[in-house]
């Protein structure tokens, strides 16, 4: 049973999928008016892609950005992400240049969840993790796979290994070249919602996989990810639309 948390108001773990908007920008200037535009379409999550911006590794322009988006997002839960290269992102920096700019994220109070990537060193990961924690910050434990969708076994032992390592939710992005890689995905993560009391978070990406965005609530999955100007990720749906769909599946 899952146990839902609450991030400024928001329930996630509950209903119906909670909506995430990204902001990707490169300078200061594009990502609050990045931020403004996501706020006034009202999701329910921004994610601020902070591998994007050109000064993420200053600590100072971090915390400029930070403020000006805290301001423009209101009660808005923040997400604050770096993507590595790795799985996908813009940014390819040491893990201890990694750590210090999540560190310092969360530490500076204007942000209310954090992404952490977990695979590439589980121990590591739980050690940030316990620091972030520390922070006041909720975790997303997150793992992603733009060339494959792993075989079913890996996928389950990719969430258990995410939840070993005391992320507070589950994130896992694949890549499917089948629709029953699509299947496959879905199905392990209402195997798995039945296993755990931490929300999850899985999608099939690219085309193929759009549907996995819209069956959350069916199948275990309590945030998908919309765009409101560029997609962060192959097979985003505008987030307007995305929530009508999502509405009409609700009732």
């Amino acid at each position: 049973m899952t146990k839902a948390i609450i991030v400024k108001g928001c329930v996630i773990g509950e209903g119906m999928p909670k909506i995430c908007v990204p902001v990707m920008g490169s300078t200061e200037d594009e990502i609050i008016l990045q931020a403004g535009e996501a706020a006034a379409k009202g999701p329910d999550l921004v994610e601020w892609r902070a591998d994007f911006f050109a000064g993420v590794k200053d600590r100072d322009s971090v915390h400029s950005v930070l403020d000006n988006v805290r301001n423009c997002l209101g009660d808005i839960p923040l997400l604050f992400t770096v993507r590595t290269r790795k799985e996908g992102g813009a940014l390819a920096v040491p893990e201890d240049v990694y750590d210090e700019i999540l560190t310092e994220a969360a530490g500076y109070g204007r942000v209310d969840m954090v992404d952490v990537e977990v695979m590439h060193d589980i121990n590591h990961a739980a050690r940030l993790i316990e620091t972030l924690h520390k922070s006041g910050a909720t975790v997303i434990g997150s793992n992603h796979h733009f060339h494959e969708t792993p075989d079913t076994t890996e996928m389950r032992k990719i969430l258990s290994d995410i939840e070993q390592a005391g992320a507070d939710i589950l994130k896992l992005a694949v890549m499917p070249d089948t629709a029953e890689d699509v299947l496959r995905l879905l199905m392990v993560t209402e195997e798995y919602r039945r296993q755990t009391e931490r929300p999850l978070i899985t999608m099939s990406m690219g085309r193929l996989g759009a549907i996995s965005r819209l069956t959350g609530e069916l199948v275990g999955s309590a945030v998908t990810f919309g765009s409101v100007a560029e997609a962060s990720a192959p097979g985003q749906i505008d987030m307007s639309e995305m929530r009508k769909i999502l509405t009409v599946l609700h009732a």
